[in-house]
């Protein structure tokens, strides 16, 4: 997977209600990357707006000799990743930082839930939709990133996921 995703800011963006919530579609974005890890949520606050997390890496955080070079988990809904050997590790942190992501993926229907529930690391996969802010009741705001190299608390991408294929 070579290639950065491929976003386009939406001025206005478009709203739609679903899952009892608001979206705001703030960009347009597909991507075909690697899936590094994946993760499933059944209890956590979103887990019924993005029941599936995925790590994704492209450019180089989608060669396997980087991949396998590599550790990695996920927990509280983000990614994490350490070399194996620090001493040898082809990239900089912000290189892999920016070469790869945390998705909260939202699924706009059943069949695109049941395709992300059954990826598996080291797959390729190609998807399409939205990066969106989620609004709820009680003042609820879960705002996506539009960035590819920030960090921490609110770098994650929630995408709105319309199409799914595996490469």
């Amino acid at each position: 997977a070579p290639d950065a995703p491929a976003q386009q800011l939406l001025d206005p963006p478009p709203t739609f209600a679903a899952k009892e919530h608001v979206f705001v579609a703030r960009a347009r974005y597909d991507i075909t990357a690697r899936v590094l890890r994946k993760e499933i949520y059944r209890i956590d606050g979103g887990a019924n707006l993005a029941p599936v997390d995925l790590g994704l890496g492209w450019g180089a955080m989608s060669d396997t000799a980087v991949v396998d070079a590599l550790e990695f988990s996920q927990m509280g809904r983000f990614l994490y990743w350490k070399p194996k050997d620090r001493t040898s590790f082809p990239l900089t942190p912000a290189q892999t930082i920016a070469q790869a992501a945390q998705v909260h993926a939202v699924p706009a229907d059943a069949a695109i839930e049941r395709g992300l529930r059954g990826l598996r690391p080291g797959q390729v996969v190609r998807l399409s939709g939205y990066l969106v802010d989620i609004r709820g009741s009680n003042g609820f705001l879960w705002r996506t990133s539009l960035s590819r190299d920030d960090t921490c608390d609110g770098a994650c991408e929630i995408m709105w996921i319309e199409s799914l294929a595996v490469e």
